[in-house]
């Protein structure tokens, strides 16, 4: 695929950082910009390094903290008496969840981890 000009770059950097801010998921912001789910991370935290480091720190924490309350919540439900279905389904997307925060943060899981935790050997 080519390179987009640097203007055009910058302004998807822009709107996959408000997309990201207003709580979607890298799967809908790629889907919005039409580009691929690493592209997409790629571009929030190139939009990231461009902002002062006091207003980037504050957005990460906001995103930390959707991040922490849909986990919260998806462990709630855990907790409570769900169908077999119902448990995989919360299981699925709390590991969403987690490759999202992965992803959106730049970091790599081991694979050896991922395959773990998608087994439930890693609880």
């Amino acid at each position: 695929m080519p390179r987009l000009p640097a203007g055009q770059r910058h302004q998807q950097e822009l709107m996959a950082l408000e997309l990201s801010n207003a709580g979607h998921s890298i799967d809908t912001i790629a889907d919005r910009l039409e580009v691929s789910r690493a592209t997409a991370a790629r571009r929030i935290r190139a939009a990231l390094q461009r902002i002062p480091a006091q207003e980037a720190d504050t957005l990460r924490r906001q995103s930390e903290a959707r991040f922490n309350e849909w986990m919260r919540r998806c462990n709630a439900l855990l907790a409570s008496d769900l169908s077999t279905q119902d448990t995989v389904r919360v299981l699925n997307l709390l590991l969403s969840l987690e490759r999202e925060r992965v992803q959106l943060y730049g970091l790599r899981l081991p694979s050896a981890v991922v395959v773990q935790i998608e087994q439930g050997a890693g609880q």
